[in-house]
């Protein structure tokens, strides 16, 4: 019997941010704009979470269960691999678990957790930054420490927007470009961002699957939703975002393709995609964010005659011209004789998968 994991690893995105940035604010809107997904929730000060509002059913070792199928675990360091893992094994199946960095690690300690745990059944889906707009600057001179965290930040969240005057806020927007040039940049008020850019709804099981249902969160936070018809916060949260979608025909170049996934276009935020790699008779799926790179056998292992790859960059402000122009130069040169071009895309696969070949 196939199981959800066994066709996609559930991304863990890490939301990172000083105190009072708005990271809890941002995950309550995370789940309350996410209509259809599922969620996972990690974070050890679950009391700051507006649980009344997330219809709370019950209760066991540390673990909520949500009435709309979202879980929470409250857990320390240690426990992190742990929580994920259980997570990742939910009978319902996640699209997506979401990791509060505050009081369980510095964001850089948290990826690399997040990045070496063993289980297939997840992999790392970035590192969103939030920032208050407002104290952001004044911040970064008492604790300079944070500009390190944005340098490695994979999305960064200027957040509490509508309280910043326009000068303040340019001078954010430039000291994020300055500390990190290539990661995007998202203006927000009250922390509403897209989740289309964080994760995918489009892997859900096929009419007729064994698999469990999806349920939604539509109705989630509905209640608490002060004024949101007025101010269109539940519409075009997808306008900050761009995505370029390029398929190329004919095998690709997997040493170019691998260098392209590992150091993303300026602005992006993610890569997706399926893959026919020159020197594999098989296709892959591939994931991307912020150079950590995740590729999957699809199954799929006869190369048909002009196999097509598709590849979807997704990311703020980013050059479409320039990104359609990367991926259409990836297609492999038909007299490139390249014997261990392949192992740059399967070094990237699931410690399982590379021992494997069935």
């Amino acid at each position: 019997m196939s199981s959800r994991r066994d066709r996609r690893a559930i991304p863990v995105v890490i939301v990172a941010g000083f105190l009072g940035a708005g990271k809890t604010t941002l995950l309550n809107a995370l789940l309350g704009n996410t209509a259809g997904a599922r969620l996972g929730v990690v974070v050890n000060d679950f009391g700051a979470i507006n649980v009344d509002a997330l219809l709370v059913s019950g209760q066991s070792a540390g673990t909520i269960s949500f009435g709309n199928g979202c879980l929470c675990c409250t857990v320390d360091a240690d426990g992190l691999a742990e929580a994920l893992s259980g997570l990742a094994a939910a009978p319902a199946g996640l699209d997506a678990i979401v990791v509060e960095a505050s009081g369980i690690a510095e964001p850089r300690a948290l990826i690399r957790m997040v990045a070496r745990v063993a289980d297939p059944a997840v992999r790392y889906g970035g590192l969103v930054y939030v920032l208050d707009a407002v104290a952001a600057a004044g911040t970064h001179v008492r604790h300079p420490e944070i500009g390190g965290h944005i340098a490695i930040a994979d999305l960064v969240v200027i957040n509490k927007a509508d309280l910043a005057d326009d000068r303040t806020l340019a001078g954010v927007l430039a000291m994020v470009g300055e500390l990190n040039p290539t990661a995007p940049r998202i203006v927000t008020t009250e922390g509403r961002i897209d989740c289309d850019a964080l994760f995918d709804l489009s892997d859900r099981p096929e009419p007729g699957d064994d698999l469990p249902r999806q349920l939604t969160l539509d109705e989630l936070l509905r209640a608490d939703d002060r004024g949101a018809g007025e101010q269109g916060h539940h519409t075009h949260l997808h306008d900050a975002f761009d995505s370029v979608s390029v398929q190329v025909v004919g095998p690709i170049d997997p040493r170019r393709l691998a260098a392209m996934l590992e150091r993303p276009p300026t602005g992006c935020y993610r890569i997706k995609g399926v893959v026919w790699p020159a020197g594999a008779a098989e296709q892959f799926a591939v994931h991307a964010v912020g150079g950590f790179v995740r590729t999957e056998r699809t199954g799929v292992r006869r190369m048909p005659a002009a196999p097509v790859s598709s590849l979807v960059v997704i990311g703020t402000d980013l050059d479409a011209g320039q990104v359609r122009a990367d991926i259409e130069g990836l297609s492999a040169d038909p007299d490139l004789d390249d014997e261990f071009g392949i192992l740059r895309i399967t070094r990237h696969l699931p410690a399982a998968s590379q021992l494997s070949n069935d």
